[in-house]
């Protein structure tokens, strides 16, 4: 199968992710925080190696690292843990359902919500986020990379804009990690990173995490066992176990360490530039086909993703003949970005999503070419 899917989930991790797994599945390990034995020791060890690599990545603190079990988990982590309805947030069409519908539950309870538009190329610029900050705004969240077209919000500037005005910057890196590399943090503001290890970091499905700079407080979204304070009423309020309670999924993490040790010694520059030039070389030979439409900018900065339809066809007809008549796997539909598609007036037809992983090479481009070239003349 030729797999064009990256955004959804990747479908081939490195061996190294597997191996990491099987050894958390040998019987070598306990539960983390629930004892003193060797193997719960054992365990508790590969946790703080995790959350090491993860630091490393991302360029934080161990102690500003937490697990979840996706990025779902962790927005919601931070945006009912930090936000109340008294505050005012400002947002982009770029957002996915696991920011929206959180916000849109605390729209629901007073909390004021802003959606600003998208400019004539389908993009942000920082001129829109300073019209459409208020006086009041306390908060933006963001996806900085769609997850419909690629094209990528101005981070660096939004970055700073939150620090000038003290606002806090929730956002969501499930796009965004892997694919290319993190602005520096050195001067960030407060900022709540939720981030999945299924996609572009090539760990295990059931893994991610929210890391937390500027030490943002919390209220515990779940309560439950930590391993400490047993005799206390309350969840503990301290970072990260005001995210963690329960038992975190060792064999899930300790694939995703391997699976961004194996993306840090591989290099995010060179597993850009490899995105890039397929994602180039497909909008290239999408541009000779007669009755295709691309949606976004199609600027080269930005993220491996291309979303087109072929004439007026329902996107879900295509995607279904790419994969019975092809074996090529892409994404059709609204894909849990509902204001994305408003923006773009495909929200009866939908979009065909392509997304590329460093595991795709030129071949399997030019046949996802042909194979449309053939679908837009029948």
């Amino acid at each position: 199968m030729i797999y064009l899917d990256q955004s959804a989930t990747s479908l081939h991790k490195p061996p190294e992710v597997v191996e990491a797994v099987r050894r958390g599945l040998s019987g070598e390990y306990g539960n983390p925080t629930r004892g003193a034995h060797t193997p719960a020791l054992r365990a508790l060890q590969e946790v703080a190696l995790v959350r090491r690599a993860v630091s490393k990545y991302f360029d934080v603190s161990p102690l500003e690292v937490a697990f979840t079990f996706n990025a779902t988990i962790a927005l919601n982590m931070a945006i009912k843990g930090a936000l109340t309805p008294q505050d005012r947030v400002l947002t982009t069409p770029y957002a996915h359902n696991s920011m929206l519908r959180p916000l849109y539950e605390l729209q629901d309870m007073g909390m004021r919500l802003d959606i600003m538009p998208l400019d004539k190329h389908g993009c942000c610029p920082i001129e829109l986020f300073v019209q459409y900050l208020h006086a009041d705004t306390t908060a933006i969240a963001l996806n900085p990379m769609s997850n419909v077209t690629g094209d990528i919000a101005p981070l660096d500037d939004i970055i700073r804009l939150c620090h000038q005005r003290d606002l806090l910057l929730i956002l969501d890196l499930s796009q965004w990690a892997g694919t290319r590399a993190m602005p520096s943090v050195a001067q960030w503001p407060r900022t709540l990173i939720a981030f999945t290890g299924h996609k572009s970091l090539y760990g295990p499905q059931g893994t991610g995490g929210l890391i937390n700079r500027g030490n943002v407080p919390l209220r515990p979204m779940i309560s439950g066992g930590s391993g400490i304070h047993s005799f206390e009423r309350q969840h503990p309020s301290t970072f990260p176990e005001v995210c963690e309670a329960g038992t975190v999924n060792l064999p899930g993490i300790m694939g995703l360490r391997a699976g961004m040790e194996w993306l840090m010694t591989t290099g995010q520059d060179k597993v850009q530039q490899h995105l890039s030039t397929l994602r180039e070389r497909f909008i290239s030979g999408m541009r000779t086909i007669p009755g295709v439409r691309l949606y976004g900018s199609q600027m080269a900065d930005a993220g491996p993703v291309v979303s087109l339809n072929i004439g007026d066809l329902p996107a879900a007809v295509i995607s279904d003949a790419l994969n019975e008549r092809y074996n090529i796997a892409t994404r059709a539909g609204a894909h849990c970005a509902p204001l994305m598609h408003q923006a773009l007036g495909t929200v009866e037809q939908g979009t065909v999503r392509f997304s590329f992983s460093f595991h795709n090479d030129d071949n399997e481009i030019d046949t996802a070419i042909e194979a449309i070239r053939t679908l837009s003349f029948q």
